[in-house]
């Protein structure tokens, strides 16, 4: 080393070395990989899919609104019409495409999580991304939510590096292309890249630079003109009884914004959906969410502080998504918006360390205690709920049916005709009832039952009217991820004439109505 010689910058921390965050990125590889293998069960939205994809073709899918009141990207549609042909109709090969997309999604959170944050904040963002249960879910569902994720981080990386000082009028284009094309996969990216460009936008007001001043006569235009033709597209492929029951079900779900406020709590509706993307069961499970959403609060001020565009890309599509619930457009809710919470996470990361380094001034330890604390809730919703994940699982539900059926059936004890569908009335809820005298009299009579919500009303007065005019001999429930119904299956005795004699169906009490009515058409799904 010679006199001049610079100083050797200081060797960084285990925990923040490379060959460390690539570890945790293996670990959220296998954990994305066992949840995929361990093959459970289809739940209702995937089997709705799934019946649009078999019985359907690529033309059809991208023409033609989807059946089963199923919304979906085009290209995603026609992506798994594509895999189906090759590697068959399996349930394995329906959920393979979003596979590869789950483990590039966490190489992309490691090189987003390394240009923003700095010291342990990376390898905090990075572990809390990798054991995160709706990141390994979606890796393994027959969803789009897993691309939005994806889509998000490639689309937030590509921003950055439009303003780099080696940025040119090719890449703009490249980016330009990459954002037109992934609005065709993923309803999200259309809100990813109207923040982007946003957020492109205000740091041009305030710098004027030539970079930024190229990202945004090339890529930005090419961005909203791809979002405007895949937002007609899928307005279009949304037939008006869909539409009606998604906005009756995610207002109901409270996803749009309450207008007008009809009571003080209204006014919280944003902080309330950003604590629930951290509590909820559909989403991270953490406890004490408050206590993580005031995190990302003081995480984004810090990070704006330091880094104002890095803050601007990750507030941007809040903000746009915000915006949309806001003008009745786009529900703010749980998967809907999973692709904001990749922002979430780093932002709290950024706060854990902040909180680090102050503590640390008093000793290192302290420091470090601090920021294992904040680590316990991440920590604590992996351990309490791990993968894999059954949202609902019919098969082992219908493993025990076919265990207690008489023999000579088919897979599952059910062959073609051996079942009855039940029927679907919006308006009178004693027909369910009237549905099941039908079945007055038979010693032998299965009740399989999904969890989906808008039938709750009626599966219960199902289940209350069997209990009255038989006996339960056999049956098995398994609960389902909220807010869906357990799945059960269960046999009931209607031989005797004394109980039979004592309820019907047009007499039997029923409860008052729900807000939340199912919307009836052709429910005939595949038993897979």
């Amino acid at each position: 080393m010679t006199p001049n010689s610079p100083a050797p910058l200081p060797r960084p921390p285990f925990l923040c070395r490379r060959p460390f965050l690539w570890a945790l990125v293996g670990v959220g590889a296998a954990l994305r990989v066992f949840q995929y293998v361990s093959d459970t069960s289809l739940w209702f939205d995937e089997l709705s899919l799934v019946r649009n994809l078999v019985h359907r073709s690529a033309s059809q899918l991208l023409r033609e609104p989807l059946e089963y009141h199923q919304v979906a990207p085009v290209g995603f549609m026609v992506a798994e019409k594509g895999i189906s042909h090759v590697l068959g109709t399996s349930d394995l090969a329906f959920r393979f495409l979003l596979l590869p997309i789950g483990l590039a999604a966490l190489v992309l959170f490691v090189r987003l999580a390394e240009r923003l944050l700095e010291g342990y904040a990376v390898p905090f963002a990075v572990a809390a991304f990798a054991i995160g249960g709706p990141f390994i879910r979606y890796s393994a569902e027959i969803k789009q939510y897993g691309i939005d994720v994806a889509a998000m981080l490639a689309l937030s990386l590509i921003a950055l590096r439009l303003r780099d000082a080696d940025a040119t009028w090719t890449r703009c284009a490249l980016a330009g292309c990459a954002g037109a094309i992934l609005v065709w996969f993923s309803q999200g990216t259309v809100f990813v890249v109207a923040g982007l460009g946003a957020a492109l936008l205000l740091a041009w007001l305030r710098d004027r630079d030539a970079q930024t001043r190229r990202a945004i006569l090339v890529a930005v235009p090419i961005w909203a003109a791809a979002a405007a033709a895949a937002t007609l597209v899928s307005l279009r492929h949304m037939s008006p009884a869909t539409k009606a029951f998604m906005e009756q079900f995610w207002r109901y779900r409270g996803g749009f914004f309450p207008w007008p406020l009809r009571k003080p709590g209204d006014a919280l509706w944003l902080w309330d959906r950003v604590t629930q993307l951290f509590g909820d069961g559909m989403v991270l499970r953490y406890p004490w969410p408050a206590v993580y959403s005031i995190l990302a609060i003081a995480g984004m001020i810090v990070l704006w502080r330091r880094n104002r565009f890095g803050a601007l890309v990750l507030l941007g599509p809040f903000a746009v998504t915000a915006l949309a619930a806001v003008a009745q457009q786009y529900p703010f809710r749980t998967r809907l918006v999973l692709f904001l919470l990749p922002a979430l996470l780093l932002a709290v990361a950024q706060a854990a360390e902040w909180i680090r380094q102050r503590a640390a001034r008093l000793h290192p330890a302290v420091g470090g205690v601090l920021m294992a604390a904040l680590f316990f809730a991440p920590a604590r919703a992996f351990l309490e709920t791990p993968p894999p994940y059954r949202i609902e699982d019919h098969k082992s539900v219908l493993a025990f049916f076919r265990e207690y059926r008489k023999p000579g059936a088919a897979e599952y004890g059910l062959g073609p005709n051996d079942y009855q569908l039940g029927g679907c009335w919006r308006d009178d809820r004693r027909a369910y009832l009237r549905d099941v005298d039908r079945y007055r009299g038979l010693s032998r009579v299965w009740l399989i039952a999904g969890g989906v919500p808008p039938f709750h009303q009626a599966r219960s007065s199902i289940e209350s009217y069997l209990a009255a005019i038989g006996v339960r001999r056999e049956g098995i429930t398994i609960p389902s991820e909220k807010p869906l119904d357990p799945v059960s299956a269960d046999l009931f005795d209607l031989s005797d004439p004394a109980r039979l004699a004592a309820a019907s169906a047009d007499t039997f009490p029923l409860p008052p109505p729900g807000d939340l009515l199912p919307v009836c058409g052709e429910w005939v799904l595949p038993v897979r």
